[in-house]
């Protein structure tokens, strides 16, 4: 038989070790929502669906972690850019350089932020679980 305690589910499980059974309307309209709500609210959407629904659905949960998870990384990012450069610019009274990556950093940010929700809002209208690359959403809360 199958022991749980190695990690990985049987065959055909989905996250989380729960059996990945065909998601209702209402799973999909909340999985979809974190995405939506993302956008709107930005972590408070997914946070407050996190916490009030993470018990009845694998799918919801699922969903509402990764979009957390998401907002997370790029505040991770976005600080680790402020401590490189903003000692630098203060060491060299140049303000230009802390303005410089930025720009770039703000840009793609931007960029792969509406790119991955927009697939994670499809993804979870459909019922399915998408996971997005672990480079712009470290697995911090499952």
């Amino acid at each position: 038989g199958y022991d749980p305690r190695y990690g990985y589910g049987p065959p055909g499980s989905g996250p989380y070790g729960h059996p990945h059974a065909p998601a209702s309307g209402d799973e999909t309209m909340w999985a979809m929502l974190t995405y939506l709500g993302n956008i709107v609210l930005g972590f408070l959407a997914p946070l407050v669906i996190y916490f009030i629904k993470k018990n009845e659905s694998p799918l919801i949960r699922f969903h509402a972690a990764q979009t957390l998870n998401h907002m997370i990384t790029f505040w991770i990012h976005f600080a680790a850019i402020l401590l490189i450069t903003v000692p630098i610019a203060i060491a060299l009274d140049n303000w230009l350089i802390f303005a410089l990556p930025l720009f770039p950093f703000a840009i793609a940010e931007a960029i792969q932020q509406w790119v991955f929700i927009i697939l994670g809002a499809i993804k979870a209208a459909k019922g399915e679980f998408y996971r997005f690359p672990t480079i712009v959403c470290y697995r911090m809360i499952r």
